[in-house]
């Protein structure tokens, strides 16, 4: 029996049995990494696997042979894709170290790479987590992988800008025809960058957004229901066909942050808004819902926190919350 690809949970594996350089029998049986749609890298991966075994050099079950650049292709072709985040911070590690074998790969490579571009420690973070993901599919798919102690930074997660109505109001009326829409969405959501590009028009039910984002190394995807308000509304427009992207380019392609963000940073320089990100439309909406009395209780689920560790930042902005709370001690019932 020779080896072959077998589809199992759409992703290609090999199987079978080869004969060794020492004339022994191998039974073969790992995973591609690669999904359904991805047959052509799943051949060569076979290919590999077959001339490794030729060669003897898996009698001993090692894929010591494995580059960086095989694990990153491996983690970013898998059936549940990365997000634009990791498939950046990937891309770019393996185009510093993809020849490196993935059994050398040490704690100062991968220091050297998130530190070495001045990094923030938020930035720094990002960037370990990414590869973490990618050495963990790697172990997943029986890929033989180093381990690795990457400390992190700690981060302030404190930021907290955010617009007042009359500069949140400013801002989108300066935007170019392209972002105003989705400015619009933005403050009056609280969607994430990526949750706004990816909202699909099947994902607006009942005057309601369906936002997802993978969290966690298991990769799932949670959804909230976000309510539209008038404003969020008349900026998503007439429904279109179900598996379409709510907002598209002026060439029906996709967003991305690449396309958005210099038509974004030109609205704020044309307004003097200073020191102003696109996630900061994140931090405007949630401040003025708790400015208006909402509870940090609902804001933590508008903005889909588990827990309300990050909407505590908001606090101090509840209207007189601590001076009616303290109040009540001098409501008495003496008789």
């Amino acid at each position: 029996m020779s080896l072959k690809l077998s589809l199992r949970d759409d992703v290609w594996y090999v199987v079978g049995r080869v004969t060794t350089a020492s004339g022994g029998r191998l039974r073969v049986r790992k995973s591609t990494g690669y999904g359904k749609g991805m047959k052509p890298y799943a051949q060569e991966t076979l290919s590999r696997i077959l001339r490794d075994a030729l060669d003897g050099k898996m009698e001993k079950g090692t894929t010591s042979s494995v580059t960086i650049d095989h694990a990153v292709d491996m983690y970013l072709n898998r059936p549940n894709p990365a997000g634009q985040t990791d498939q950046g911070v990937l891309r770019r590690f393996a185009d510093r170290n993809g020849s490196m074998k993935l059994t050398s790969l040490g704690v100062a490579d991968v220091m050297v790479y998130v530190n070495e571009r001045g990094n923030k420690a938020s930035t720094v973070c990002r960037e370990i987590n990414s590869i973490k993901a990618m050495l963990e599919h790697s172990r997943d798919m029986g890929l033989d992988v180093p381990t690795l102690r990457l400390k992190k930074p700690k981060v302030d997660d404190a930021r907290c800008r955010w617009l007042t109505e009359g500069e949140r109001n400013a801002l989108i009326l300066a935007s170019e025809p392209e972002i105003t829409e989705m400015l619009t969405f933005l403050f009056y959501t609280g969607a994430r960058l990526g949750e706004m590009f990816n909202l699909v028009w099947k994902g607006v039910v009942d005057n309601k957004a369906m936002l997802g984002t993978r969290k966690g190394a298991s990769g799932k995807t949670r959804i909230r229901a976000i309510p539209l308000t008038a404003e969020s509304l008349a900026a998503i427009g007439p429904r279109g066909t179900p598996n379409k992207t709510v907002f598209t380019t002026a060439s029906d392609m996709m967003w991305t942050k690449d396309k958005f963000y210099p038509f974004f940073y030109r609205a704020t320089d044309s307004v003097g808004i200073e020191d102003f990100r696109p996630h900061d439309c994140r931090h405007t909406f949630a401040s003025h819902l708790v400015q208006k009395g909402a509870s940090l209780r609902a804001v933590a689920d508008l903005l889909g926190h588990s827990s309300l560790s990050m909407v505590m930042r908001y606090s101090h902005l509840a209207p007189s919350h601590l001076e009616d709370t303290v109040g009540l001690l001098g409501v008495t019932g003496a008789k």
